[in-house]
């Protein structure tokens, strides 16, 4: 992961507004994934402020990956405030020294990720959401996969937890017909049709119903049958269904 602190200055003596604006236009790079930290913290400078920003990749902050509220924004800050945008590169993020990204993919996987749910169907890497058209060609930004990728983390987060809403929770997860799994189905056709690369939706399965009626789990949109042989609880997934464009991964052990 790369180091970036953003200098801005031009104004030593900033408002409350600067500061609203600002995380605004952070909170839209972490959206497209230009950043991945979705916390921040400023430190003063001569003439400004300063803060890390983490990326996946060196040029992951040029303004070309930027979305189009995110550029318009980011000019209302500079002429508003006289200020001046100024990354510069700090080095490799020791906890985390690479974040190896594929050059191009044969398949993705929407779902999972540590720091993006969009996964190289191959080596299982996050792939930035900015190496891909913008989801929302009229806004040219990736609102509808923030939005789902917000809805999912914040099931998950229930059904980890557990107790209230827990079941309701686990439900949303593994039910291929529930709201949030249509919501990522109609995100992972959106990113096919864009890239033209063929893109799966990972199926969350828990289950505690033995490893045998685990693999004759059949495929839930078509009913077909989908188990990879070979595959263990170990793997990422071991059902595939590319009539579906579904994966999913073995739930029991025993």
């Amino acid at each position: 992961m790369f180091i970036y602190k953003l200098k801005i200055t031009g104004n030593p003596k900033l408002p409350a507004q600067f500061f609203e604006d600002m995380d605004l236009y952070l909170n839209l790079l972490n959206r497209g994934k230009q950043v991945i930290n979705e916390e921040w913290q400023y430190e003063p400078i001569e003439n400004g402020i300063q803060l890390n920003l983490y990326c996946p990749e060196k040029d992951s902050l040029n303004d070309k990956y930027l979305s189009g509220y995110g550029r318009d924004l980011k000019k209302k800050i500079e002429d508003n405030f006289k200020v001046l945008f100024k990354p510069e590169y700090a080095g490799i993020d020791p906890e985390i020294p690479s974040t190896p990204i594929p050059s191009e993919s044969k398949f993705y996987i929407l779902g999972g990720g540590e720091w993006s749910p969009l996964l190289d169907g191959e080596t299982l890497e996050s792939v930035p959401i900015y190496r891909i058209p913008f989801i929302n060609y009229d806004t040219e930004s990736y609102d509808d996969f923030y939005f789902w990728e917000r809805n999912y983390k914040n099931i998950e987060d229930t059904w980890l937890i557990g107790g209230v809403g827990e079941n309701q929770a686990k439900n949303q997860l593994r039910n291929f017909y529930s709201e949030l799994n249509r919501q990522g189905m109609t995100i992972r056709k959106k990113i096919e049709e864009l890239t033209s690369i063929p893109t799966y939706y990972f199926l969350f399965n828990y289950r505690a119903w033995g490893k045998i009626k685990d693999k004759k789990r059949k495929c839930p949109g078509c009913g077909a049958d989908w188990l990879i042989e070979g595959k263990t609880i170990n793997d990422f997934y071991a059902f595939k269904c590319d009539r579906c464009r579904l994966v999913s991964g073995l739930s029991s052990y025993k």
